[in-house]
Parts: C-alpha cells; structure tokens; sequence
C-alpha cells in the first residue's frame, strides 16, 4: 500500500508548478514576494524578460514608499546575473554568458513575468 502511495506521488510531483514554465525553456508566470522559478538557458542566448507589476508592498515600519518591486535574475550555480526596480511594466534584454539553470524573483510585491 505504502509503494503505490510512494510511486503516485513521484508521478505527480514533478509536474507541480510546471505550467509556468515555457516549452523554451523560458518563463510565464505570477510571482509574489521572495517566490521563485528556476529555468534552463543556453550559453549565449539573449533572453526578453517583460515585467508587468501588479501590486507594490509597502516598506513595514517606514514613512518612505518603495519606488517599485525589485527583480532578480540569478545563475542557480554562480549567483546574480541582474536586478533590476520596475514600478510598471518594462521589457530587458539579457545575454546569457553562463548555461544552465537559473532562477528568477521578486522581492517587495507581486508581478507578472514572462522569460522567453
């Protein structure tokens, strides 16, 4: 009994959350504060990533307003390739120097991201 519960759930788990992920490779989803979604790219590759914010969090324990939600896209094995404050929409251009797999999230709201 203990087996067939085992083997459903490995079927199944891996395709948890891999709706948001492109055929490419790329990305297509809705991030919240410190969600993120790892993704595969070629070395040399120019990657188009649009933002689209959809709410700013307010800074707790502040009189100061954040300009924007800030984006962060890494290299799961060398860390930071960019970040970037976005406070509506916008579009990047980004040349991957290192393939593999990266990570891409958003700290301080919510937004719509798409990596192609």
């Amino acid at each position: 009994m203990h087996r067939r519960t085992y083997l459903s759930l490995a079927a199944v788990i891996p395709l948890a959350g891999c709706s948001s992920l492109l055929s490419s490779g790329g990305v297509d989803t809705t991030l919240g504060e410190d969600e993120r979604v790892e993704f595969s790219a070629d070395e040399g590759a120019e990657l188009s990533v649009s933002v689209d914010v959809q709410e700013v969090f307010p800074l707790e324990d502040s009189d100061l307003e954040r300009e924007g939600i800030s984006l962060r896209l890494d290299h799961v094995e060398n860390g930071i390739v960019d970040t970037w404050t976005v406070a509506e929409s916008e579009t990047f251009e980004v040349a991957v120097e290192n393939g593999g797999k990266h990570a891409v999230m958003v700290i301080g709201g919510v937004a719509d991201v798409t990596i192609e």
